[in-house]
């Protein structure tokens, strides 16, 4: 019997890509040589309550945004009543968009796969970081990994983008900040309890042959310096503007939060293996309006069905101008905002 498997190493080509684009879609630049280092503000704790909720309504249903970030503080604890009553009485909650690779194989065809997986995450040909980075950003890399990882040699045969996501994942591990999915895995726990469906909104890329996928991926050259580059600004300045969105998100600050939020980033770490020929062969083009598009498939699949929803969804695309929420209200759908609804009511 055949069947369809999302989770198997499949996700190969893009599980390192879709966890560091949680922080390097709103990560800023690397710093020039000569700017000076910022040191970062100290992650707020104790009982936080996060953003207030933003509403989508249209025909009597309802929808509630709850925006996400990631990492957030370290001590946080999450006040999370308000939101586990609205899932109490929803009929489903939708996970935020994302993608998967799946392929249709069954069980021996799972297993038969493994193989050919292993050392996806190495460069081609035997090559090694201080081969394919430049002196500058190999120079730093060499400080930070001295620091952080050691004298970890298995790392230096890493792609650049696969090296970044262990240097990150270390240097966090040791800052006030942690990406432990606080927030969403409490919402799941919530919806369990009380028996309401979670819906996967993630674009699904279908592979037919994962296992030459696989091999050919071994020999791509990726142009993902700048990838690696951009997590090493992040780390130099002390995770300075992950705190301080971190802090903003855990006090409900929309403003500071559309301050940072405000200028779109180049997300180098998922574009390095989408400008690939390889990309291109496996069907991996126009992701990111794939992504959008599925997840406002299900957005408006809940709005037209459910009398009242949840949804998380990053907080760059709450807060964009051509974000998610801006599309929905394209499409006829009302949004309110936090700031909104606390004035109409004021008004009344």
């Amino acid at each position: 019997m055949q069947m369809v498997n999302r989770s198997l190493t499949a996700g190969f080509l893009l599980a390192a890509f879709c966890t560091l684009s949680a922080f390097a879609q709103t990560s800023p630049p690397p710093p020039s040589p000569d700017s000076a280092v910022t040191l970062a503000p100290i992650a707020v704790s104790g009982v936080l309550p996060g953003p207030a909720l933003w509403k989508i309504s249209k025909d009597g249903h309802v929808m509630w945004i709850l925006g996400t970030t990631s990492p957030l503080p370290k001590g946080m604890q999450w006040e999370s009543s308000k939101v586990e009553r609205l899932i109490a009485s929803s009929q489903q909650v939708l996970k935020p968009p994302g993608m998967e690779i799946g392929a249709q194989v069954g069980f021996w065809g799972r297993l038969s796969l493994i193989p050919s997986m292993i050392g996806l995450e190495k460069l081609p040909d035997g090559m090694t970081l201080q081969r394919v980075l430049s002196p500058d950003v190999y120079s730093r890399w060499q400080v930070q990994k001295a620091k952080y990882l050691g004298n970890s040699s298995g790392v230096e045969r890493l792609r650049p983008t696969f090296a970044s996501k262990e240097l990150y994942s270390a240097a966090l591990s040791r800052s006030a900040l942690t990406d432990t999915h606080l927030v969403e895995n409490s919402i799941y726990s919530a919806a369990d309890r009380n028996k309401v469906s979670i819906t996967d909104t993630s674009y699904v890329l279908m592979l037919s042959d994962p296992r030459r996928a696989a091999k050919q991926f071994k020999q791509v050259a990726m142009n993902d310096q700048e990838c690696l580059n951009g997590i090493l600004g992040v780390i130099d300045q002390g995770f300075s503007q992950a705190t301080e969105r971190a802090n903003a998100w855990a006090t409900g600050d929309i403003q500071v939060l559309e301050k940072i939020l405000s200028s779109k980033q180049q997300d180098e770490c998922l574009s390095a293996i989408g400008s690939t020929d390889f990309a291109k062969e496996i069907g991996m083009t126009d992701i990111p309006n794939r992504i959008r598009s599925s997840w406002i498939k299900a957005a408006e699949a809940a709005l037209t069905h459910d009398a009242q929803s949840l949804a998380l969804l990053p907080m760059n695309q709450i807060l964009a101008s051509d974000g998610l929420l801006n599309e929905l209200e394209k499409d006829g759908y009302t949004v309110q905002s936090p700031e909104s609804r606390i004035e109409a009511t004021a008004d009344h």
